[in-house]
């Protein structure tokens, strides 16, 4: 993975790497004219069970919280998460219509508050989330 500099203010080794991983993934789930980009943070089954059923997506999806948030993307598709101090990049491919719910593992987070940005390939800025970290 090149380290755009663009995007990684620091040193690549300054980056903890956390494979998301996927657990659902649909390239035709809406229209592509209608989709804009968004991301969506989740720390507990029921505000993932809940988000998914408003946007019409099966609830079904179990995730282990005690180990693991839950990313949803709409219009992307997370391939890479990089985390340092209060920021995590993500960084992956366009999906327009479509959406990517992958889990990351929540064992190196350790400040309060985390801001997740997703990054396209040009180093733009598409959408963030951040979270109030609730530590188990």
């Amino acid at each position: 993975m090149y380290f755009d500099p663009a995007i990684f203010k620091h040193p690549a080794v300054e980056y903890i790497p956390l494979y998301p991983e996927t657990l659902a993934l649909d390239p035709y789930w809406t229209e592509k004219s209608s989709q804009r980009v968004s991301l969506y943070v989740f720390q507990d089954q029921e505000a993932l069970a809940e988000e998914l059923r408003h946007l019409g997506l099966d609830p079904a999806t179990q995730v282990n919280f005690a180990q693991d948030l839950a990313l949803l993307t709409l219009g992307y598709q997370v391939n890479y998460a990089y985390y340092r101090g209060y920021t995590t990049l993500l960084l992956g491919n366009p999906l327009p219509g479509g959406y990517h719910l992958s889990r990351i593992t929540r064992r190196y987070f350790y400040k309060d508050r985390i801001h997740f940005a997703l990054y396209s390939g040009k180093a733009e800025k598409l959408a963030w989330a951040d979270i109030a970290f609730k530590s188990l």
